[in-house]
């Protein structure tokens, strides 16, 4: 039905809810399915609003995030004016979702995850110089995002990004992602093992 690089999340309640792009149409929505027998069958559950002025073709790479409060929080690259990460939120279960707003976040694509301690982490690519990855923190489940820091600035390329995190049970965090060295096509592997308190 959609598809989005970093893939599905499991909710609270059970629900496996998929935020991604439909495919393969000439006027594909954005919007989030759900399955609720772990994955096995989906269900087109509802589509995400255009921001007034947005062609909503611009729109892609949606991930998804459940806030400690119930919400859940969708951001998506975006190539209308700006580029700045485009962000949705449903108070609903994701059954409606609120008009997109910018998150102030340049760069793409955005990857989301609860931390521990319930503050929001959002990881992306940057591909203007210091081209790199950086990550933003929401202390108020996805209403603000801090101002980005580097994880790392050292790329040649500008094919770079799709950052996925994971905090390991110490706490501290590990980020993956692809970079394409300076005058070669082949595509690495890169990884960082980081903590939010260094």
């Amino acid at each position: 039905l959609i598809n989005s690089p970093h893939g599905p999340i499991q909710l609270s309640d059970g629900r496996v809810l998929y935020a991604g792009k439909q495919l393969y149409r000439d006027n594909p929505r954005i919007g989030v399915c759900e399955s609720t027998d772990d994955g096995k069958t989906w269900n087109w559950l509802a589509e995400i609003p255009a921001r007034p002025g947005d062609d909503p073709g611009k729109y892609h790479e949606l991930h998804a995030v459940e806030a400690a409060d119930g919400r859940i929080i969708v951001q998506f690259r975006n190539h209308n004016k700006g580029y700045r990460i485009r962000q949705s939120e449903s108070t609903d279960g994701g059954r409606t979702w609120s008009v997109p707003r910018s998150s102030g976040v340049h760069g793409h694509p955005p990857h989301l995850m609860r931390l521990q301690d319930d503050r929001l982490l959002l990881t992306y690519g940057y591909r203007d110089p210091p081209k790199g990855v950086r990550v933003c923190i929401s202390e108020n489940h996805g209403r603000d995002w801090s101002e980005p820091f580097d994880l790392v600035h050292d790329t040649i390329s500008g094919d770079l990004g799709y950052p996925s995190s994971v905090q390991l049970d110490d706490g501290s965090l590990i980020t993956v992602w692809y970079e394409t060295l300076k005058g070669s096509k082949r595509a690495v592997i890169r990884q960082a093992h980081w903590s939010l308190e260094s």
